[in-house]
Parts: C-alpha cells; sequence; structure tokens
C-alpha cells in the first residue's frame, strides 16, 4: 500500500462549487436533484454488476407508497438498502470519519436487504463463477486480511495519503478481499466514496458503458484505477451541473 501524492486541488474546487451552487437551490430544487442523482447513482451502481434497472424498478423501491409485487421485494430490498447507504455517506460530509474495521462493518451492515441483516459474517467458502476475475483472500485468510487493512488505517502512510488516493487504496484491498458474500464490490465502493464525500470531493459513480473497463483495472495496476476514479468524479460533476441548470431552467418563469 504505497499511495502516491498528486495535486487534486482543481478537482476540490470544482465540487466545491458544484457544491455551493447546490446549496442555493430552493427545497422543492434540492428534492428534484437529490432524487434524480441517487437514482442515477442506484442504476450505474447495479449496472456495473450486470442488473440493468429501470427508473421505475428504482422508483418501486425506494418509494414506500407503491406496493410492489410480492415476488419482487427481495430484489427491491438490495436497492433500497444502497439507497439507504448512499443517504448515509452524503450525510456525512464535513463530520469526522474514523477509518476501522467498525467503519466498514457498519457500511456492509447497511447494505445487506432487509431480509438478510443478520448474515453479517465473512463468506465461507471461494466462490468459482464470479464477477470479480482478479485473484482474491482464500476463505480461511479473510480476517487476517481485514486485521492487517484495518493495523493500516493507524500508521503515518495512510494519514498522509490524499483522500483520492486512500479512497482507491481502500477501495482496491476491499475488492482484493472480497471479504462478504454478494455485496462486497457494493461495500467496497460506497466504503471508497464514504471517503470522498467526508473530504468534500465529488463522489466517483463509475458509469455503466465503464464496466469493463473497471474489471480489467481490478486485475492490473493501481494507477489504472486512480485514473478511472478521477474521470468518474470529473464526469460526474459534468453530468450534475447539467442536471442542476435543467432544474433552474425549469423553475424559472418567462
Amino acid at each position: 500500500m504505497a499511495p502516491r501524492t498528486r495535486n487534486f486541488r482543481q478537482l476540490h474546487e470544482a465540487s466545491e462549487l458544484l457544491l455551493e451552487k447546490l446549496g442555493m437551490l430552493g427545497p422543492r430544487q434540492r428534492a428534484a436533484f437529490d432524487e434524480r442523482f441517487r437514482m442515477s447513482w442506484i442504476f450505474h451502481d447495479f449496472a456495473l454488476e450486470g442488473t440493468v434497472l429501470s427508473v421505475a424498478e428504482i422508483k418501486a423501491a425506494i418509494d414506500p407508497e407503491i406496493i410492489s409485487t410480492p415476488a419482487l421485494i427481495p430484489g427491491y430490498n438490495h436497492i433500497s438498502s444502497l439507497y439507504e447507504g448512499i443517504d448515509y455517506i452524503l450525510q456525512s460530509r464535513g463530520k469526522r470519519l474514523s477509518l476501522n474495521l467498525d467503519w466498514l462493518k457498519r457500511l456492509h451492515q447497511i447494505l445487506l436487504p432487509a431480509d438478510k441483516k443478520d448474515q453479517v459474517q465473512y463468506r465461507k467458502d471461494n466462490p468459482i463463477h464470479r464477477m470479480y476475475f482478479h485473484e482474491l483472500a482464500q476463505a480461511d485468510k479473510i480476517s487476517y486480511r481485514m486485521r492487517k487493512l484495518t493495523d493500516w488505517f493507524r500508521t503515518e502512510e495512510c494519514k498522509r495519503a490524499h483522500p483520492i488516493e486512500l479512497a482507491c487504496e481502500v477501495h482496491r484491498e476491499v475488492i482484493r478481499i472480497l471479504p462478504w458474500p454478494e455485496i462486497s464490490g457494493r461495500v467496497a465502493r460506497l466504503a471508497m466514496n464514504h471517503i470522498l464525500i467526508n473530504e468534500s470531493y465529488w463522489p466517483a459513480i463509475i458509469h455503466h458503458v465503464d464496466r469493463h473497463r473497471y474489471y480489467d483495472t481490478l486485475q492490473r495496476d493501481q494507477d489504472e484505477l486512480l485514473e478511472l476514479v478521477v474521470s468518474s468524479i470529473s464526469e460526474g460533476m459534468v453530468a450534475s451541473n447539467r442536471l442542476y441548470q435543467g432544474i433552474v431552467d425549469s423553475s424559472r418563469d418567462f
């Protein structure tokens, strides 16, 4: 684990400017932005793992007033849990974030669907058929690898790391360990964005069109993941600025 400091000042300034603009929206405008932004985040995160959701499906999962077909509820539970996770980390901006094992376990707990909240144990097997093709930790080494990761959180190297490089490093290690069944990738991405958001960076929502690039980077050099994350932050701000302007324009009286 050896993040190298780079100059991300321009990215941070652009993130803060966008946050400042959003802060000037009226309540209804901000609610409209937040809904579309979070729905887009959910769409892309699920699409990364091969599940393409419609707007209607996402709305049905996150709106308690929509009555859903019982057969669809298990899938909707995953969607609503990610919605809850996004809300949790967005509310953390500016608050002190302690990187430790409890923090990772908390994110995992939030992302577990409602009908599986008690399934918090590390995975017990070594999956053969999976979407992550990089080498991952053997099941009997997970506890050791997680302790090693969280020990690193207390080192000076970690404390000196730039937030973007730190976020990428945490993402990479959680993905390499793949500690929990089914949702470890989602936990890794949420942890990465928790660090970014806490430091007032725009989140790195990896676009579904970059799906193959994303999985390829996980098998190669950390710099490739860093480049993808930086481009995801930049492109996400472009899309969010466009959404912001559209909401402002539609609210004007001509």
